[in-house]
């Protein structure tokens, strides 16, 4: 769950603005996970470059408090209904603090002989993951042939400084379907990406089918959390 320490991240499922949806996937391309807006959805960019977003009306409860944001309160603290609290930006992370940025969520996987499940973790700002760095994953294709609910999380723990613009760390991951499980040990980010300004800090997950037997996920947290 969001402390004091979460940075930025969604954490409320629903179909409202800066909610995670249930979202069907029917296709074998990898797929982007998508979080709420006003008119639908969109790919979801997770960054704690939130100091120059526009935040909205303000109240005198808290300065971090925003009540245009659906379902806040000036009484609560850390990361309240979901939404990110104002004021951090990559300073909190340089230079060369750690962090980590952790991705759970369920769904239910459509019935195939050939039907499987890989959820990985990017670094980068495009909808092209080519363009984009995997820094974790739940690993090799998990079977779930009998279709049926499964769940996962993915944990980075990353070190990031401006100075260096090297972003490294380690990862480790869980998948479960029906009785068995698929677990990833503390494992090193297969992918040191260099040059990262703090533009560019930005992740996003997303979720990968054997088959294209009709699915459905639904985050359930992303989030950026100093240590």
């Amino acid at each position: 769950m969001p402390n004091s320490n979460t940075v930025a991240g969604v954490t409320v499922q629903g179909s409202a603005r800066n909610q995670w949806p249930v979202q069907t996937v029917a296709a074998t391309a990898e797929t982007i996970f998508t979080v709420g807006t006003d008119s639908g959805t969109t790919a979801y960019f997770l960054t704690p470059n939130l100091i120059s977003t526009i935040v909205g009306s303000q109240t005198p409860l808290s300065a971090a408090s925003n009540p245009a944001v659906i379902g806040r309160s000036g009484r609560e603290y850390g990361l309240p209904s979901g939404n990110s609290n104002e004021g951090f930006t990559t300073a909190v992370l340089d230079p060369g603090r750690l962090f980590y940025v952790r991705l759970v969520g369920v769904g239910n996987a459509g019935a195939n002989a050939a039907q499987s499940l890989i959820v990985n973790l990017y670094q980068g700002t495009s909808t092209t993951l080519g363009s984009d760095k995997k820094i974790g994953s739940t690993g090799s294709a998990y079977a779930a042939v009998a279709g049926g609910p499964f769940n996962f999380f993915v944990e980075a723990t990353l070190l990031w400084d401006s100075a260096s613009g090297i972003l490294s760390g380690a990862y480790e991951s869980n998948i479960a379907f029906g009785t068995g499980s698929q677990y990833t040990t503390r494992t090193v980010v297969p992918n040191v990406v260099a040059s990262v300004t703090d533009a560019k800090l930005s992740f996003l997950g997303t979720l990968t089918l054997g088959n294209a037997a009709s699915s459905t996920v639904q985050l359930s947290e992303f989030v950026i959390e100093q240590c």
